[in-house]
């Protein structure tokens, strides 16, 4: 028997079809530490990279891939994928199907940290197996039109700079270290932290902190397991994402999930 290069984490196999399109399959997936060979599909497939590392393969291109990265891989080409670095890479894959004029082309691109953020959100809402409700329909069509229309994963133009809590926020989405935060945003760490607090009470650390907090609250919600919602707030150990959840809250992610309102 063999065993899969990956541990599904959330997998939704359905058929959705419109104007020509047909989403076969929505899967989220922790790479386990070994390579996938190389292999191809008779449909269309995107992968989205949102956490870890590693060496996309696409054809004869080799690229380092790492949260944000997104592959269109076409019907027929092969592709696989080797291990980098010491951080197994999380992603999104989707398999689908265009119409015939419509064959999908070979595609890389970056995904903007907001958007990166607004795909966490809605994949934290999808329920990770089982029969899915018209609502849920509606989050996975979200998903699937930011990710394969480019302009909607695009900022809005046009709108006004935002506030530096509003860009530190979205910078905080990604797994950078607090020092590095800071200094994409152009300050020293201990700097930012006491503007912060004037503008809206919250340090650098408890900003992280919040985001985080409200992340594994929208996971717990929508995930089978607890471990299956640590692996998708971004957690790589459920028993440290264990403490850290009552730490925050004063309950276990299992009281806390028991006791909210259906």
């Amino acid at each position: 028997m063999s065993i899969l290069a990956w541990s599904p984490i959330l997998v939704q196999t359905i058929k959705v079809r419109a104007l020509g399109f047909v989403l076969r399959k929505l899967q989220l997936n922790r790479h386990r530490e070994t390579e996938v060979a190389e292999h191809r599909h008779g449909w269309a497939q995107l992968i989205l990279y949102l956490s870890g590392e590693g060496l996309q393969r696409v054809g004869r291109r080799r690229r380092i891939a790492r949260s944000g990265d997104l592959f269109v891989i076409p019907p027929g080409r092969p592709h696989g994928f080797a291990l980098r670095g010491h951080s197994r890479p999380l992603c999104l894959v989707l398999d689908y199907e265009l119409a015939r004029a419509s064959r999908p082309r070979a595609v890389y691109r970056r995904i903007p940290p907001a958007a990166l953020n607004e795909l966490h959100a809605l994949l934290a809402r999808v329920p990770a197996k089982g029969r899915l409700t018209l609502g849920d329909y509606a989050t996975i069509l979200a998903v699937v039109a930011r990710l394969l229309d480019p302009a909607a994963a695009r900022p809005a133009p046009a709108a006004p700079a935002p506030g530096l809590f509003a860009r530190v926020r979205d910078l905080l989405h990604s797994p950078a270290p607090l020092a590095r935060v800071a200094r994409s945003a152009g300050y020293h760490p201990d700097h930012l932290t006491r503007k912060l607090k004037r503008e809206a009470g919250l340090g650098l650390r408890a900003l992280r902190d919040r985001l985080r907090l409200e992340a594994a609250q929208a996971a717990l919600r929508g995930a089978a397991t607890v471990s299956e919602a640590a692996v998708r707030a971004g957690f790589e150990d459920p028993n440290y994402f264990a403490r850290w959840f009552r730490r925050h809250t004063g309950q276990t992610p299992r009281a806390w999930r028991a006791g909210r309102p259906a």
